[in-house]
């Protein structure tokens, strides 16, 4: 017999939330602060607690966690201990079942079916699924390491750029100009800026760019091309699965997926890089979840 699930979707930006009755119907649904264990333990737990007291209590009666199961798609659950300590503090439920928030995406999209996914918001990955359940991720690597294309990627780059031209090193543009007012103008703001800036901060920019490239500004224009780019070598590094690489993006005909933040920007400066269309998604992240929970998608196997 099916069970209730609670399906969340815990981001570095914003926790979502689903309670699904066992005919698929939606009990309740709400959403949440920033939910990445990796970043911020503590704060991920009380956010999601208290997003799960939210939808138990939207129902009457109170649905209770001891019928429940809960099923979550978690961004930063890659280390073991910082996994086991989020997990262990959300007791009482039937089970919990657990998963990347870019592998629920991946599921949630292809409906479980063999497919990629590239998501581009504050930070990027991409998510293969393949014919016998395992799976593979690329990038993803964080603010420091990686997120290549992603909307932290390239507002860090614009800040980098905006500032070269602030110390002299190189001419000012539309987009540096627009920065550095926004940065603060002088020497003593930006550096408070900087010291207090997180990867959401620096994605917050994106729109200056977008500004920018719009009124003409060349510095702008090449940024947004460069982040398509970073994009259509994910897709690329994706290949296989064995090592292999895709020039053209495709792969055996499988469905390929772009979704996130920065998804509508770069669309089309990825399709005319693939060469291709690419599929439009059959749902989000929290489909994922249930699918995962209800057994019609496999759970998380990395390769």
């Amino acid at each position: 017999m099916e069970r209730t699930i609670l399906a969340v979707d815990a981001g570095g930006t914003t926790c979502r939330g689903r309670l699904v009755a066992p005919d698929g119907a939606v009990l309740a649904s709400g959403e949440g602060g920033a939910c990445n264990p990796s970043t911020d333990l503590a704060g991920a737990i009380a956010v999601l607690d208290a997003l799960i007291n939210v939808l138990c209590r939207q129902t009457t009666p109170q649905t209770q966690r001891g019928s429940v199961v809960l099923s979550l798609g978690v961004a930063g659950l890659v280390d073991v201990n910082r996994r086991a300590a989020f997990l262990a503090a959300h007791e009482g439920f039937a089970e919990i079942v657990s998963m990347s928030d870019g592998y629920a995406a991946l599921v949630g999209a292809s409906g479980g079916q063999p497919a990629r996914l590239i998501i581009l918001g504050t930070g990027a990955a991409g998510h293969r699924l393949f014919a016998d359940g395992t799976s593979i991720q690329r990038d993803g690597w964080g603010f420091l390491g990686g997120d290549r294309g992603s909307g932290a990627w390239l507002g860090r780059r614009a800040v980098e750029a905006a500032l070269k031209s602030f110390d002299g090193a190189a001419p000012e543009s539309l987009l540096s100009e627009r920065l550095v007012a926004r940065l603060g103008g002088r020497e003593a703001a930006i550096l408070d800026w900087l010291l207090q800036a997180r990867p959401r901060d620096f994605a917050a920019l994106v729109p200056e760019i977008v500004a920018a490239a719009e009124a003409g500004d060349d510095a702008a224009a090449t940024l947004l091309e460069a982040a398509a780019d970073e994009a259509t070598a994910l897709v690329s590094s994706l290949g296989d699965g064995r090592g292999g690489k895709s020039v053209s993006g495709e792969s055996d005909g499988e469905p390929l997926y772009l979704l996130g933040g920065l998804s509508v920007l770069l669309r089309t400066r990825i399709e005319r890089r693939l060469g291709r269309h690419l599929d439009v998604p059959q749902g989000c992240a929290l489909d994922g979840c249930v699918h995962v929970a209800r057994g019609k998608a496999p759970q998380e196997r990395r390769r």
